[in-house]
């Protein structure tokens, strides 16, 4: 439990490196150092944002996912037909076609989640207050 807690920390801490590193053209190392500067001092609205964003995908994830099962469901009619009624291959693509198809259109809504980062970064970025750290939270 304490190494997912880490890993969502972390992962919302370093959530804006990839709009610095495309913004700025900087390294990655850099991108990175520039994130954790910027997120130090809006702990609150990095989090806020990043968990809006990943309640988004989690829906169209699920959404996209009950599409599939049309797909899958017309894909396994067309295995059954080919493999002369060979259940286990069609009882397998079932499984995992509705996973592929969301998988696929996934960067849909994962774009508009980008953008939403993109745009905290240039928030944090150009307000002065935003991304000041507090006094008592440097360490020096």
């Amino acid at each position: 439990m304490l190494i997912w807690a880490g890993g969502v920390v972390f992962l919302g801490r370093f959530s804006l490196a990839t709009a610095i590193r495309v913004a700025d053209g900087c390294s990655a190392t850099v991108a990175m150092r520039r994130s954790w500067t910027l997120t130090r001092a809006a702990r609150s609205r990095t989090t806020g944002l990043w968990l809006l964003g990943l309640g988004v995908l989690a829906v169209a994830f699920t959404l996209l996912k009950w599409i599939g099962t049309y797909v899958a469901h017309g894909a396994g009619l067309l295995v059954l037909a080919t493999t002369d009624d060979n259940v286990w291959v069609t009882g397998v693509l079932v499984l995992i076609v509705p996973v592929a198809v969301a998988l696929v259109l996934l960067p849909l809504p994962l774009a508009p989640v980008g953008v939403l980062l993109a745009c905290l970064r240039e928030r944090l970025d150009h307000d002065p207050e935003a991304a000041r750290v507090p006094s008592w939270a440097s360490v020096e």
